[in-house]
């Protein structure tokens, strides 16, 4: 199994990283807590998690060993796939999915989207006790050579509305119903000014 890559960024989007490494170039999904913590250009190291299935092999990457983690609690229990796992993390953060399942918010985790109350409920039962206690040292944050995401301010907003329409089709949203989100979402003010907090506003609107 790949525990980890290091190489340039070929291709970053919000749900995709393109990393070439010794010449090759791997195709690692991502969540969006993993986007906003790698840098748009230059080196980067992920941790990776691969998943094996029938028709394909997919890699998955993450900016920190706590995401990582809970990737991997989150895909044992039944009914949560990877891709499923993905989006959670896509919507809450690692920490605060932690945080709920530890205090058995059941209510907070099943408004994620495609989470039902009875898998929220497995998901509690499954995992409360197998989380890291309350205070627990996470260890190192973030993979060495990945920085904070750089600034995305120069993008246009034609280019943010484009990509937080790719990523949440990639996340398995209906596209007609994202668009329609995504222009709720802009048209208040004052609206997102880069694509992660879009993203996060469609998700949290949902």
């Amino acid at each position: 199994m790949i525990a980890f890559l290091e190489g340039d960024i070929a291709l970053k989007t919000p749900t995709l990283l393109i990393l070439q490494v010794g010449g090759i170039g791997y195709e690692v999904h991502i969540s969006l807590n993993t986007y906003g913590k790698l840098p748009d250009t230059g080196s980067c190291k992920v941790l990776t998690h691969m998943s094996i299935r029938e028709d394909a092999h997919l890699l998955f990457g993450f900016a920190e060993p706590i995401e990582k983690s809970m990737f991997q609690h989150l895909i044992s229990v039944q009914g949560i796939g990877p891709q499923s796992a993905r989006t959670i993390l896509s919507y809450a953060s690692p920490s605060d999915l932690e945080d709920s399942i530890r205090r058995g918010a059941v209510h907070e985790i099943q408004r994620i989207k495609g989470i039902g109350p009875k898998t929220a409920q497995r998901l509690v039962l499954d995992l409360r006790d197998r989380i890291r206690p309350e205070g627990a040292s996470q260890g190192a944050q973030s993979a060495p050579g990945s920085p904070t995401n750089a600034d995305h301010g120069a993008s246009s907003n034609t280019k943010i509305q484009e990509e937080a329409l790719l990523a949440l089709v990639a996340l398995g949203f209906s596209r007609p119903a994202m668009e329609k989100s995504l222009r709720n979402i802009l048209s208040d003010s004052p609206s997102p000014h880069d694509t992660e907090s879009l993203i996060r506003a469609v998700l949290h609107s949902l």
